[in-house]
């Protein structure tokens, strides 16, 4: 590696079996973009831009692990050790964005996050037919859980509540949720 590439302390977090995030270790890494020619624009909490880590080698930097550097937040998808002698990794991560926003769980104290909304979104009923238009949000679930109806997010002056999860949209990284706009 060349010197000066590492310029970037990132805590290593991992999800515990409580969902709890829990802080591992740390690392000094290297951050860029991965060249891509036509990069969609987002369509949800994840970037569909790649980004691309470099990492003296450790153990503690597997798949399915995050990397937080300041406000970024970085799922790790892949891990290689390019010359297999354990000098360094060259990781593949999607980089997590959206608006800043306060969870707020019922009976439990808020909690800083980042949101994605979509407004208008479709709602299905049990037999797949659009019945209706709604806020539907994707949240990291390293930073909230797993919301449940009656939870409230809080996205600038605008507080919304938690009306139902939104089907086969929980993947271990990202969770759907449908809201109702508070008045």
């Amino acid at each position: 590696m060349r010197a000066g590439e590492l310029r970037h302390r990132a805590e290593i977090v991992e999800l515990n079996a409580d969902l709890v995030p829990t802080v591992i270790g740390g690392a000094w890494v290297g951050v860029i973009a991965k060249e891509a020619a036509d990069v969609p624009m987002p369509s949800g909490l994840r970037n569909p831009a790649k980004v691309d880590v470099r990492a003296r080698y450790t153990g503690k930097l597997t798949i399915g692990r995050y990397l937080r550097l300041g406000s970024r937040l970085l799922h790790i998808t892949s891990v290689r050790d390019p010359l297999g002698n354990g000098a360094e990794l060259r990781i593949s991560a999607d980089e997590l964005i959206g608006q800043p926003a306060q969870y707020l769980p019922a009976g439990g104290t808020a909690v800083a996050c980042r949101v994605h909304l979509t407004h208008q979104a479709p709602w299905f009923d049990e037999e797949g037919t659009v019945t209706g238009y709604k806020t539907k949000a994707e949240v990291a679930v390293i930073e909230v859980g797993r919301p449940e109806q009656g939870d409230r997010i809080q996205i600038g002056d605008d507080t919304y509540s938690v009306i139902g999860y939104a089907n086969d949209t929980d993947d271990g990284v990202v969770r759907g949720l449908w809201l109702e706009r508070e008045s």
